[in-house]
């Protein structure tokens, strides 16, 4: 039997209901049908692929640009959120919190809808020169598996600072948290950070949807600090590797992309070492040359000549001081070795009683590990 005591208003019925359905937060797919986009929001049906269900879906005008996906009817998604019930009409919905693509099709549809709009837009044509001599480096990835160490194994030993922002790179997690790392770095006041590399491995379309997102291709247009992508790919080339200043196949590539900024000093100090060399010994045998008929303006040019060798020397000297690792060791900073006469750049690499060598400015110092805190 009914009890009588328990009756509701319509109202109070229906946020009864509410907040019991509320709390059931699901995962749904289907097929996008009667798609309307409207400024207060996105309103379309999922139809059930084998059955004939139908559901109604809402979508906030701030979510849909937060996805940045640009679906349109026909497209199979997996949507999350809560079913709900409209008061004023007595309707009953989904709300929707998150949403994917799902399967190749809808996965490639909307990859050539959104490369097609951002070409149009000449977001794809914008290169920045990567700076020379990369020295600091923001890593947009996540902080486990193969990628980073790969990064980190094809790193020449130039003493560059790395700081990596852990970054879900596949999931429902990924665009923010992408989009939040280069915000992070960006935030940073300029000159702090020379280069932004964005890394994953390979995958399929339905892997690479992170970077294959509107709202993730814009914010790395965005970006105050040129972006290096790292991602990997077969034919489809990522739409955020489009969209960047220099895209690379993989985070090998990348880290041997950063080490390249270096080339030309390596190569060329020599080069300019012998230069100045020459120039120095021409001065000095031209004015060897006339010394018998031109003694007093003779000096007055060789003073001249000393000075202007000296004053190149001088530049060089700070150029090549700049650079040379021993400056930091000058500093007061050390070098840690370990485990083979290995670098150590982690704590937890060692472990209590491991044998360790500290290089200083002037010396080594032999030790032994008898604590390590891990920040």
């Amino acid at each position: 039997m009914i009890d009588e005591e328990k009756t509701w208003s319509v109202g109070g019925f229906l946020d009864h209901l509410n907040n019991i359905l509320k709390s059931e937060e699901v995962f749904v797919v289907g097929e996008v049908t009667e798609l309307k986009k409207h400024p207060t929001g996105f309103y379309f049906a999922l139809k059930d692929q084998e059955g004939e269900g139908i559901l109604f879906c809402y979508l906030s005008p701030r979510k849909a640009k937060m996805f940045g996906i640009d679906f349109e009817d026909g497209f199979l998604v997996k949507v999350g959120g809560s079913p709900g019930i409209y008061k004023p009409r007595g309707s009953f919905s989904f709300v929707v919190e998150s949403l994917e693509l799902v399967g190749e099709g809808s996965l490639k549809k909307t990859y050539e809808l959104l490369k097609k709009k951002l070409e149009t837009e000449g977001l794809f044509m914008r290169k920045r020169e990567l700076p020379k001599f990369i020295n600091s480096v923001g890593i947009i990835t996540s902080k486990t598996g193969a990628v980073i160490d790969d990064f980190r194994k094809n790193l020449k030993q130039l003493g560059l600072h790395l700081c990596l922002y852990d970054a879900r790179v596949e999931g429902r997690e990924a665009v923010a948290n992408i989009m939040a790392g280069i915000d992070y770095f960006n935030g940073f006041p300029e000159g702090t950070f020379d280069v932004l590399v964005v890394m994953r491995g390979g995958g399929s379309l339905e892997d690479l949807q992170a970077f294959n997102n509107e709202a993730v291709a814009r914010k790395v247009f965005s970006s105050r600090i040129p972006v290096l992508c790292g991602i990997g790919h077969d034919k489809d080339v990522p739409i955020a590797s489009l969209v960047c200043d220099k895209a690379v196949s993989t985070p090998s590539i990348a880290a041997q992309t950063v080490n390249a900024s270096w080339d030309d000093l390596f190569s060329g100090v020599p080069l300019l070492s012998k230069k100045l060399s020459f120039a120095f010994e021409s001065a000095l045998g031209e004015a060897a040359g006339t010394l018998e008929n031109l003694s007093q303006p003779l000096l007055g040019f060789l003073f001249s000549e000393i000075e202007r060798v000296k004053a190149r020397l001088e530049y060089f000297l700070k150029y090549l001081n700049a650079a040379n690792p021993m400056r930091n060791l000058k500093l007061g900073y050390s070098v840690v070795f370990g485990n083979g006469e290995k670098i150590i750049k982690d704590a937890r690499l060692l472990k209590k009683h491991d044998k360790i060598t500290i290089k200083l400015f002037k010396g080594l110092i032999g030790g032994k590990v008898t604590d390590i805190i891990d920040e």
